[in-house]
């Protein structure tokens, strides 16, 4: 492994002694270059799960609310609201100018008619249940109740109203998410979600040209509300699955952003770069995935096991990105929560925590009597890197044998609700809205996020009564107990938070780091050279 290490590096050393130091990402000032990990899977905003794929629908659509660059909650299509007492109706009043791409006007039906949408169950939105605060949505969601029984309603064309069954104190982020955006006529025509020709979007950029596996690229929304503040004319969103190719694609001038930092580069990055790298701590964790719905991985111990072998310093370490060490699910920063509590609260502080071998061997397993799993990664990045070191721990830790199964991305994806195919999964989940419960709630037995299959009736309560706590201090109490029950059975094992990393070339102004990482082409522009210290 060292040698394919220093093999890489020479390669890069090699490219930059060969790259012009003088090439200019500004060559084309009415385009910017942003390199995207993957290619998009869809434009239909209720289908979408892929991280890089809402960067791009965030610029294709706007919701009630929106994200400004440092990713603070903004009016969107309405351009004000108001909340009940109570926390259980928000009304919302919509801007007249509000316009579809085709020149429509963007009503309060618009949003009644996606909102049913998601909540129908013929739609198959994974990630539906963010909207399970609608009073209602989880009974439609079921088949229980008919889609025009969810309680969002127009009050007139340009006033909506949305009721809950329960106070909710994030539900604007919530609104900010793809799955809460409007689709054009209820999403009736697929066609808009595949070609350029038929694409209808409110959003501050339109598609223009979309190259499967390549690249997908937009251009100004003229008939945008807020169009005169949108300074670029086309963004392009390159697919690069490989991040040593993203940064010497960087290093060339062929891109303005990237969307990482490869393994082994960070250094580099910074000395070459200096100016250009953007670090910030990020809502995000990379985890490794339990099947826990069927032997050997149905046994908490055998699971605790395997979590407490792995060396999570040496893994950041690998990596030598900034990542922090993970032994809890909520990542430190998140808003009304506490620091991230130790992994060991759960154990009993009656007697001390037993070591990985101990419970390896209660669980019946020894080096006379190894447990066999198979792990599942998808090919690019640093998913090898980091399977092959967390294999070696369990091998060197525990005598365990570990097939190695990479994956090419779609076929990953396609991998996940077949659980006959792996034992253990890499994934990684970003926050969807700055609260505790976007990582928690993911862990619930319905939950189609719910990777790892894990059923707790106990997680589930803890969950539904924290949900019902109004007062803020009470409610983290409750949200720690919950992450506490999940950590003592170990249906993942957590293995890092991530830093986001990126480098921005100087000539780009409105980028801005925030705890999301998003960062929304509508303020994203191009400065002339000379200025705010950009040659």
């Amino acid at each position: 492994m060292k040698l394919v290490i220093w093999a890489t590096s020479l390669i890069a050393l090699l490219l930059a002694g060969c790259a012009d130091p003088n090439l200019d990402q500004a060559a084309d000032s009415d385009t910017i270059r942003r390199g995207n990990v993957g290619d998009v899977s869809t434009l239909d905003p209720a289908i979408a799960e892929e991280i890089h794929t809402f960067s791009v629908l965030f610029d294709l659509y706007e919701g009630l609310v929106a994200e400004d660059a440092s990713g603070q909650i903004v009016p969107g299509v309405a351009k004000s609201w108001t909340i009940s007492e109570d926390g259980l109706e928000y009304a919302f009043e919509l801007r007249a100018d509000a316009r579809w791409s085709n020149g429509e006007t963007v009503t309060a039906e618009d949003f009644v008619a996606s909102f049913r949408r998601v909540a129908a169950p013929t739609t198959l939105s994974s990630y539906a249940s963010l909207l399970s605060p609608i009073r209602n949505f989880d009974a439609v969601k079921s088949g229980q109740l008919e889609p025009h029984e969810l309680a969002v309603s127009a009050d007139d064309e340009g006033r909506l109203v949305i009721q809950l069954s329960t106070d909710c104190p994030y539900f604007l982020q919530l609104l900010s998410m793809p799955v809460a955006l409007p689709v054009h006529g209820g999403g009736s025509n697929p066609k808009q979600f595949e070609d350029p020709g038929q694409f209808v979007g409110n959003g501050a950029y339109v598609l223009s040209e979309r190259i499967v596996g390549h690249s997908t690229t937009l251009r100004r929304n003229t008939r945008y509300w807020d169009a005169d503040s949108v300074r670029t004319e086309f963004i392009e969103y390159v697919a690069i699955v490989d991040e040593v190719s993203e940064f010497n694609r960087y290093r060339a001038g062929e891109l303005d952003i990237t969307a990482s930092i490869p393994a082994g580069y960070f250094e580099q990055a910074k000395q070459q770069f200096p100016d250009e790298l953007k670090v910030a701590p990020t809502l995000a964790l990379y985890y490794l995935a339990f099947d826990t719905t069927e032997p050997p991985l149905d046994d908490p111990l055998v699971r605790r096991a395997l979590s407490l072998a792995i060396d999570r310093d040496k893994l950041v370490s690998i990596l030598g990105r900034g990542e922090l060490p993970a032994d809890t699910i909520v990542p430190p920063g998140t808003a009304n929560y506490p620091a991230a509590s130790s992994q060991r609260q759960s154990e009993d502080f009656s007697k001390p925590p037993k070591t990985a071998s101990e419970l390896y061997a209660t669980a019946g397993y020894g080096r006379d009597n190894p447990l066999r799993l198979r792990l599942v990664y998808d090919a690019g990045g640093i998913h090898e890197t980091l399977a092959l070191a967390v294999s070696a721990m369990w091998q060197d830790q525990l005598g365990v044998k570990v097939e190695l199964d990479k994956r090419e991305w779609k076929y990953f994806l396609d991998t996940r609700d077949n659980r006959e195919e792996w034992d253990v999964m890499r994934f990684a989940w970003f926050g969807d809205y700055n609260d505790p419960t976007t990582f928690l709630d993911i862990f619930q037995s319905g939950s189609e996020q719910n990777l790892s299959g894990y059923d707790s009736k106990s997680f589930d309560e803890a969950l539904a009564i924290a949900s019902m706590t109004e007062d803020l201090a009470d409610r983290s109490e409750k949200l720690q107990e919950a992450e506490r029950l999940i950590l003592a059975d170990q249906p993942i094992a957590p293995l890092y938070f991530f830093v986001s990393k990126r480098l921005v070339h100087p000539s780009i102004g409105g980028f801005e780091s925030n705890v999301l990482d998003r960062h929304p082409s509508k303020f994203l522009f191009r400065r002339p050279a000379g200025q705010d210290g950009y040659n």
